[in-house]
């Protein structure tokens, strides 16, 4: 007597689809902190300390107070290469 064969494409795709999902997770976590933070790429640092922005980063109060003083000792740097600089991305 043989036994009735088990289609195994769903458990094996529903394996794919979930490791597929992790991997997506993975990247966005990797992704996210080189984007938070400065987004005009021409902003100096003279022009970034003007504004304010140092004010509302998204970065911790250690973090935001690193790149406020490294602008205020590079004010002609652009803000985004100083932030970079400062948090290692």
């Amino acid at each position: 007597m043989r036994l009735p064969v088990q289609d195994q494409t769903m458990p094996r795709l529903s394996r794919v689809l979930l490791a597929a999902f992790a991997g997506l997770l993975i990247l966005a976590a990797l992704v996210a902190p080189a984007t938070a933070g400065i987004t005009d790429r021409e902003l100096s640092c003279a022009d970034y300390l003007k504004s304010g922005a140092h004010r509302k980063s998204e970065y911790s109060a250690a973090v935001a107070e690193k790149i406020r003083a490294f602008c205020a000792a590079h004010p002609k740097m652009k803000a985004v290469d100083a932030e970079m600089t400062m948090t290692g991305d």
